[in-house]
């Protein structure tokens, strides 16, 4: 029987930088530096554990022309982590980090406009 394939989490500069913008939000803001440590630690732990095997099994984001980009969407509790497969080389590209609300289509116009 064959193994069943790991892919390897890729964040891209913007998802970094989506990060490094809320646990600062959460820490200097609310003031609560456990707390944005803690959020990171169980992003992260998130999206290794659901993106590291079967990554398809999210759905597209079905805004064009990101859908025909094969741009996908995952949510936590109170995120959506927006990514790409490249399924040759078995890589997960995190390519934002938006909190529930937000404008996913001009975070991806932005981020897109930076390259």
């Amino acid at each position: 029987m064959d193994e069943i394939q790991r892919y390897k989490i890729i964040y891209t500069e913007t998802a970094i930088r989506d990060m490094e913008e809320k646990a600062d939000y959460i820490t200097f803001q609310l003031q609560e530096p456990t707390l944005a440590e803690r959020w990171y630690l169980n992003l992260r732990a998130d999206i290794q554990q659901n993106l590291s095997f079967f990554p398809f099994k999210y759905p597209a984001y079905p805004v064009e022309p990101w859908s025909s980009r094969g741009i996908r969407m995952f949510s936590t509790s109170s995120d959506v982590i927006l990514y790409s497969v490249d399924d040759t080389a078995k890589i997960v590209y995190i390519r934002g980090v938006c909190t529930r609300g937000r404008d996913f289509t001009a975070h991806l116009e932005e981020q897109a406009s930076q390259k």
